[in-house]
């Protein structure tokens, strides 16, 4: 039943201004959903769980105010007027290591500690809440065609880098099949710079989520955050091609680590 099975997890948009993120997520829930019967045994087999919008403020204020808007909307104290926090250098798992800053008008601010965030807190103890079925995660992010593995923070690998990366590169070939798109898999500091306090290393340093990835979807520069909504949907299905084959793939390891 529901809550029984092994769980993935899902989200978007905790940068605000990567407008493809949630709308990639909001596409493949609907491909979940409406065309089950064209892939049941995702649903069937696991429980799922997906976030559209982690930074749902800041996202609207990327719509309505400012498009390159990065940040959470919170009140910093910034004697400048500053607002806001990069939620993604504000989780708990070596925080403020490196890669993020003290200044409260950065966009890369890591906040005055740890889950100062509420939109981190609420995702936090979610995932914490489920965290003895929750075998994937996959925050996705925008723009450079990467599939990002842990650690952020450092590069030295996590125990578990080699599976990580075998099942990654798995996902990534189908991903190339049904989109036509070249993305590159790696470890964050190896591929762009190191990043402490990010979801990606909490998810699996804490809450123990043996699949935890981060995915920067199209393109690879020429637009940028500023990517046309024609290409919405070809990101948003070669990124479900990833999300089927990576979790099929989880589904069978854990069988045959069960039988």
């Amino acid at each position: 039943g529901c809550g029984d099975k092994p769980a993935i997890w899902i989200d978007g948009g905790i940068h605000a201004r990567e407008w493809v993120s949630p709308a990639t997520v909001t596409w493949m829930l609907k491909e979940l959903v409406e065309n089950d019967d064209q892939h049941s045994d995702l649903t069937q087999n696991m429980d799922w769980y997906i976030l559209p919008d982690h930074n749902p403020d800041g996202y609207a204020y990327s719509r309505n105010s400012d498009r390159m808007w990065r940040r959470t909307r919170s009140d910093t104290g910034s004697i400048f007027g500053c607002k806001g926090v990069d939620a993604n250098r504000n989780w708990g798992y070596h925080w403020n290591e490196g890669g993020a800053s003290n200044d409260k008008c950065s966009d890369t601010y890591h906040g005055p500690e740890a889950f100062s965030e509420v939109e981190n807190r609420n995702v936090r103890d979610f995932l914490l809440s489920a965290k003895d079925k929750l075998v994937f995660y996959n925050t996705l992010h925008s723009y450079s065609q990467l599939i990002l593995l842990p650690w952020s923070y450092t590069s030295t690998p996590p125990d578990n880098f080699d599976e990580l990366l075998e099942v990654a590169n798995l996902g990534n070939e189908a991903l190339a099949a049904n989109g036509g798109s070249e993305y590159e898999v790696g470890c964050i500091p190896c591929i762009l710079y190191p990043a402490s306090g990010g979801s990606l290393d909490w998810t699996l340093g804490v809450a123990g989520i043996k699949f935890s990835y981060a995915m920067e979807l199209r393109d690879t520069g020429r637009y940028g955050f500023l990517l046309p909504p024609e290409q919405i949907i070809p990101t948003a299905q070669e990124t479900w091609a990833f999300h089927i084959t990576v979790i099929r793939e989880i589904f069978n390891r854990l069988s045959t680590d069960t039988q």
